[in-house]
């Protein structure tokens, strides 16, 4: 039988009673005659009373909120500032001098240190992403005499949370929770180990605290990011265990909410991590475990007010397992009219929502076990549901290009979820995700900076909308940005509208000082701009970013590497600034050394192996480049630009097959670039891959033909050569790479010398190829056809007449069709009746005509040189031919 210590710590992870109903623990009331069934820190952290928690005699005894300044361990803490060595003796002290409890009481020592912890951690996420205020500062629940150093307590927090070369964000509010919660849960996790039960829960609360850490930090690291997989790990194992446990303290479905939200975090994780392919088998399994359905098909319906007929438009069916959405939905719901408030699009064209047709019964029946009739009301989703729609949402956007489709297949996935908002913080993510979706198109550009606006003001508001625990209960299911990524994307909105004055004062408000100078550099304002970041130096002159934003306005190399002395070395963008400008300045050696100094202090950082594999390709360092390559596609697979310099150096080391593969990956991201497809054209023809460099060609042509159209540029569409080599390998019976005959793309060259010359029809050199294409194939009729139309695209230049090389031209075309017509014009062919005919019978008339035809042409000009008198020649070879 699961202990009462057990079921109160998944109680409290899962956000429920698992021991009383869900309406019991709505608002408990913290005083001495709380329930016996459970400990106080529990009804505290059930009722998101994360004050109240980290004031209680537990928490007392942890933080040493009691202790006078005369205590030797208060003194220390006042004289060295070391927080971690502070609480970690005190939570030690604390675990030995507390009585072991018996498996009959409502709380434990180990227990109670964990909620503690896990309250700090709520503290920060309620202060830095749900709201509202808490009320109190970190310092409060330290010694009284330390509270005067709070200033010197937050710099330290930012300094120790600061890691792989990444600085946390200066201003995240109420640093120091976190920086108490990562001592307590992540540096002491073995502590928590050692109690059986405790350990349970632990690592997945230490894991939670590493990624709200490296979400204040200003771009990735591989530190934490290793930290995290392993704990995941953990993790997997313990949760194996659990769902086995036929006794344990999760019933089934709580062991399904639980796996779920595992799942669905690990997901977020590697998305983070832009481990896309990782994260969405994670997240398929997630929907596999909740039992969650959905599918997005088509529906007629309108979307805009004057619309006269129906349209098919993308939609989402989706419904939730019968046993997760009818369970403990108190714990979730929000109440009548509570949430953010969702702003109406008030258009004088778009709908607000699209207007579905109403199906028939028959049409209804017709559909499969999902229902699809999206003019009836949708049934409500479970939240952890709704987060799975928003992952599959980010999933989406993170693996595919930024264009018109992916924004329509996003969608679906954000309506579903505005339809049946049952969670604040899940409904919020889907409002963000909407505005960002509506941000380029002109009929809801607007609507969705005033709805980003909504959710900057609404973490301000107390609990009129929602109650905290609400906010806090499925946080850790979506990527809700923190308050200050929100106001800085409302900026940085207002700059994409061209209003750079309302963003200049955002900016300022949140000390985004580089940005603040990019505003100033767009309002034409470059002075103010170094005259702001001196005055900002001369108050604060160890500031490595600022010192980073000085020598990019003056272009002063000295000045990041003043930024890389000050910062003890740890600061990699100073040495990423420092590599540009060398590598800017074709200074290749020192771009090299200080981008690879770079990439050893936060190895995540994509841009750097990329830039760094650029440099060691001017340097011919192949293998250095190689790695660089590597390590950029495995933080993105999606670089196309890493994968084709990758298969750049592949080729010219000969390695042709890794080459060919290379290019492919490059091209899932960069298909437009016909570059990278002529690059894949030529390695796919060297290793004898024809159907891949016929498909390749093709590409080019297609794409080449719509830059030229577009951008008037001078660039030949067809690549001779390549598709005269193609043509030879069916011509010539070679085979292919996988030793089949080239002849086996007969259908597929067909199509594409279709394809360029509806395309190009002045090229004599594609039509005597099309002409050696249809010879091959025996039909002659054809072949003589395209060595016509050669003839007759070299015939009509007008030079010919007064340019002597093109009338030389002219005169061997000629030549050549003469002996066209005579090899072909004899040899015979069936008609649509299946009666042998001639090609062309009259083929020596034609050929003279031909002939007489030029030289009547060209001969006030050209009667004096040598090529006019190899056509008088022709013509004396024809006059014996009837």
């Amino acid at each position: 039988m699961a202990s009462t210590i057990d079921k109160q710590q998944w109680s409290v992870f899962l956000g429920s009673d698992l021991q009383r109903s869900p309406e019991a623990a709505e608002a408990p009331t913290p005083t001495p005659e709380l329930s016996a069934a459970v400990s106080p820190l529990t009804q505290l952290l059930l009722a998101a009373e994360y004050g109240m928690a980290l004031k209680t005699s537990v928490a007392a005894d942890v933080f040493g909120t009691q202790l006078t300044e005369t205590d030797p361990e208060a003194i220390a803490l006042a004289s060295s500032l070391d927080l971690h060595a502070f609480l970690t003796k005190r939570l030690h002290a604390y675990l030995e001098n507390t009585t072991p409890s018996s498996p009959s009481t409502t709380s434990s020592a180990p227990l109670d240190v964990l909620f503690v912890a896990v309250a700090a951690l709520y503290a920060f996420v309620q202060a830095g992403w749900t709201g509202p205020d808490l009320g109190f500062e970190p310092v409060d629940i330290l010694p009284a005499h330390i509270r005067s150093k709070a200033k010197d307590l937050n710099n330290q927090a930012l300094d120790k949370l600061a890691v792989g070369g990444e600085t946390t964000y200066h201003l995240s509010p109420q640093i120091l929770f976190l920086h108490i919660a990562r001592i307590l849960l992540v540096d002491n996790l073995e502590i928590f180990k050692k109690d059986p039960v405790v350990a349970k829960t632990a690592p997945w609360w230490a894991l939670r605290t590493l990624f709200l850490q490296q979400r204040t930090l200003e771009g990735r690291t591989g530190v934490l990011q290793d930290e995290m997989l392993a704990l995941t790990n953990e993790i997997e194992t313990i949760m194996t265990e659990e769902i086995k446990a036929e006794n344990g303290a999760l019933e089934a479905i709580d062991k399904k909410e639980a796996t779920t939200r595992f799942l669905i975090e690990k997901g977020l994780i590697l998305h983070w991590y832009m481990e896309d392919t990782k994260a969405y088998d994670l997240f398929q399994k997630a929907q596999s475990t909740s039992g969650f359905r959905f599918k997005v098909t088509g529906a007629l319906g309108r979307r805009t007010r004057f619309q006269q007929f129906d349209t098919s438009h993308l939609v989402v069916v989706a419904e939730s397992s019968g046993d997760l959405a009818s369970s403990r939905p108190s714990a979730y719901k929000s109440k009548a009219g509570s949430g953010p408030k969702n702003l109406e699009l008030k258009d004088d064209t778009l709908l607000e929502r699209i207007e579905f047709k109403e199906l028939t019964e028959g049409e209804r029946e017709r559909l499969g076990d999902l229902e699809l009739d999206p003019s009836k009301k949708v049934e409500d989703l479970h939240p952890i549901d709704h987060a799975l729609l928003l992952a599959f949402c980010l999933n989406i956007k993170n693996t595919n290009p930024a264009h018109g489709l992916t924004v329509e297949q996003m969608f679906p996935f954000v309506t579903r979820v505005l339809e049946t908002p049952n969670n604040w913080t899940v409904y919020t993510m889907a409002l963000l995700l909407r505005s960002r979706l509506e941000s380029d198109n002109s009929r809801t550009v607007e609507r969705g900076a005033l709805q980003l606006q909504a959710l900057v003001d609404q973490t301000k508001i107390e609990d009129e909308t929602s109650t905290t625990r609400e906010r806090i209960h499925h946080f850790f299911s979506v990527l809700l940005p923190s308050k200050w990524e929100i106001e800085k994307e409302l900026a940085e909105r207002y700059m994409s509208l061209g209003v750079a004055r309302s963003a200049l004062a955002i900016f300022e408000h949140l000390e985004l000082w580089e940005e603040v100078i990019s505003c100033h550099q767009f309002l034409d304002q470059s002075e103010k701009a170094k005259t702001l970041c001196k005055e900002l130096l001369a108050k604060n002159p160890s500031n490595a970013k600022l010192l980073c934003v000085l020598g990019d306005l003056e272009q002063d190399p000295d000045k990041y590497r003043e930024a890389w002395e000050v910062s003890g070395h740890r600061f990699a963008r100073a040495q990423r600034s420092l590599g540009s400008y060398h590598f800017k300045r074709m200074e290749y050696e020192l771009a090299k050394h200080c981008y690879q100094e770079a990439v050893k202090i936060n190895p995540l950082f994509e841009n750097s192996w990329f830039v760094l594999g650029c440099i060691c390709m001017r340097l011919e360092d192949f293998d250095t480049a190689i790695n660089a390559f590597t390590r950029t596609v495995s933080i993105n697979e999606e670089n196309g630009e890493a994968w084709n310099n990758m298969a750049a150096i592949h080729m010219r080391r000969k390695n042709q097959l890794d080459a060919q593969l290379a290019f492919r990956q490059a091209l899932k991201d960069k298909r437009e670039s016909w570059r990278i497809w002529s690059n894949y054209m030529y390695c796919s023809l060297d290793v004898g891959d024809f159907t891949e460099a016929i498909r390749a060609l093709g590409m080019v042509v297609e794409l080449r033909w719509k830059y030229k159209k577009e951008e008037d540029a001078n660039i030949d569409i067809v690549d001779i050569t390549i598709l005269d080599r193609i043509v030879q390998g069916v011509t010539q019976d070679l085979k292919d790479l996988y030793s089949m005959r080239v002849a086996f793309q007969e259908s597929k060259i067909e199509e594409l010398l279709l394809g360029i010359t509806n395309r190009i029809t002045n090229d004599p050199r594609i039509w005597k190829i099309c002409g050696k294409f249809y010879f091959w194939k025996k039909n002659y009729l054809e072949s003589l056809e395209c060595h016509l139309k050669a003839y007759r695209s070299v015939i009509h230049n007008p030079k010919i007449e007064t340019d002597q090389v093109e009338f030389e031209k002219a005169v061997d075309a000629a030549i050549e069709m003469v002996d066209s017509y005579r090899n072909l014009g004899p040899l015979t062919y069936k008609d649509e009746q299946g009666q042998e005919q001639l090609v062309a019978k009259d083929w020596a008339h034609r050929s003279k005509q031909m002939l007489k035809s030029l030289i009547g042409r060209t001969k006030d000009t050209w009667e004096d040189i040598p090529a006019f008198e190899k056509l008088k020649d022709g013509m004396e070879d024809l006059k014996s031919e009837k």
